[in-house]
């Protein structure tokens, strides 16, 4: 697909400087001890990756140099691989890539990311940041008596995933509405929202080529005290994703 070109003005090539602050406010996240800081440095984080995305998305078009759609694959190990990966899976949802997970010996699952190179570098950014700050909170989190604390941490990190992915949409649509009403100003080329849309399209495609037997497992919780403490955990600290794992491979959705 070939677009017009933009305002070059408009949309520029993101700069070294602003991959510099994502990774500053992503740092400052990991080490505060106040949950309402991390909350604000990873939501603005989310929104400078959304823009860093729709700059590149939007430059690449208007010079027809695509950004390419490459696949990696990431091991996520025990304990509790299968609610980790739901983690990825919501964040990957929320910058347009895809999540395709297998089990492996040892309850280790073996998660396949596909998307634009660009996105997929903001996932694996972000990922880390997250997966980090989830198990810090996990760890400070106590079981109410007669819980099992497996079965609590397992539904605290399928909750925090969940509320994650719900916090990091909301994050994109405050930045893909900014650079919308940025782009009227100078309305020239295709909609932010177009461009966005195509890139997920593609990214869709490559997936099925990739993968073209998929099939989709819910991972459930059975422990409601560790589902409201992981919510709770995502609220204060951070920005649902519905993981599915499973024998063979599996998508990973939000």
């Amino acid at each position: 697909m070939h677009f017009n070109s933009p305002p070059t003005d408009t949309f520029e090539r993101p700069s070294e400087a602003l991959a510099a602050r994502i990774t500053a406010l992503l740092d400052k996240a990991e080490s505060t001890q106040y949950p309402a800081e991390a909350e604000v440095f990873l939501a603005k984080a989310q929104e400078l990756m959304t823009r860093y995305a729709i700059d590149e998305a939007m430059l690449a078009g208007a010079r027809d140099e695509p950004d390419r759609i490459i696949s990696t694959d990431l091991l996520i190990i025990n304990p509790y691989a299968s609610a980790k990966s739901i983690l990825l899976g919501a964040v990957a949802n929320s910058n347009r890539c895809r999540v395709v997970s297998a089990d492996e010996p040892g309850g280790r699952q073996r998660c396949t990311l596909v998307g634009h190179e660009t996105d997929l570098a903001h996932v694996k950014t972000l990922y880390f940041s997250l997966s980090h700050q989830a198990v810090r909170f996990m760890l400070e989190a106590t079981p109410p008596p007669g819980t099992g604390v497996r079965r609590f941490r397992h539904a605290f990190l399928v909750a925090f995933a969940t509320r994650i992915g719900e916090r990091l949409r909301e994050a994109n649509r405050a930045a893909e509405a900014e650079a919308q009403e940025s782009q009227m100003s100078s309305p020239t080329g295709p909609s932010v929202s177009l461009v966005l849309a195509s890139r997920k399209t593609k990214v869709d495609k490559a997936l099925a080529e990739q993968f073209p037997r998929l099939r989709t497992r819910r991972v459930s919780s059975s422990s409601s005290s560790g589902h409201i403490a992981g919510r709770s955990a995502a609220n204060r600290s951070s920005l649902g994703a519905r993981g599915v794992g499973g024998e063979g491979h599996a998508l990973s959705s939000g």
